[in-house]
């Protein structure tokens, strides 16, 4: 397995590292791309085409061409990747993968959306890492974490950058949901998937309208109950749900 540093000129490290720190930061990216275009002009056009797409077919072939190259350094790593923004964005890696890997991961690629599967075991050691606070999304879909679980995450794990959560399918009810809307490890979530726990809790959609959208949306009552109590909190808000459900998107 080649260092991180092998797929990229050395001249480049600082703006690198750099982005690692901050991957929100597409200035950092652009720039990056500035200094790399002598050497690696593919690399180049591919963040900058990520960033602001202007030729859909020519990003097309980028991807596929260069991608597994910027991935290289982790690939081995995880179970999926994704570059987005000239970078790998995006993996998908099991628990105990993340366990053993994740701080490699982390350091080799500005990784800011992470997939986790089979984490049965892992949770408490992957809350405790301190590497989850760098991501803006986080997928526990489909792992059976339940309450108790989410507990876990939020008791040990302060997330300040993340706006999304994927709690689908965890078997989550009303006592795990009740903890989600009294945290303040989540400074900044905006969505959460939470479909298919044990109480409804976020916005669903009401009717069909004839381009097949929903007309409107509401809030089940347990969702309701946890307004009153905590307030409008993002996430369990009709707005967003509106955003989500494609429902009068343009005046939201």
């Amino acid at each position: 397995m080649s260092d991180a540093s092998d797929a990229r000129p050395a001249v480049s490290d600082a703006l690198y590292a750099a982005i690692l720190a901050d991957p929100d930061d597409l200035g950092l990216r652009l720039r990056y791309a500035d200094a790399v275009e002598p050497t690696d002009p593919d690399h180049a056009e591919l963040i900058r085409l990520q960033i602001e797409p202007v030729n859909a077919p020519r990003l097309i072939r980028l991807e596929r061409r260069v991608g597994p190259r910027i991935a290289a350094p982790v690939a081995g790593f995880v179970a999926a990747w994704r570059v987005n923004l000239g970078f790998v964005d995006s993996v998908t890696m099991s628990g105990s993968a993340f366990v053993e890997h994740g701080e490699r991961v982390l350091s080799r690629a500005p990784v800011r959306h992470l997939v986790l599967t089979d984490v049965a075991g892992h949770l408490p050691a992957i809350a405790a890492s301190g590497l989850l606070d760098r991501l803006v999304g986080l997928d526990l879909g489909h792992n059976p974490i339940g309450d108790d679980g989410l507990s876990v995450l939020l008791g040990a794990a302060a997330l300040p950058r993340l706006r999304w959560l994927g709690l689908a399918g965890c078997g989550i009810g009303p006592v795990g949901a009740e903890r989600l809307a009294a945290t303040s490890a989540l400074p900044n979530l905006r969505y959460v998937d939470f479909r298919d726990n044990l109480v409804a809790v976020t916005a669903f959609p009401v009717g069909e309208d004839i381009d097949g959208s929903p007309v409107h949306v509401e809030l089940p009552e347990f969702g309701r109950s946890l307004v009153d109590r905590y307030g409008p909190l993002p996430w369990l808000s009709l707005d967003w749900g509106e955003r989500w459900l494609g429902v009068g998107y343009d005046e939201v």
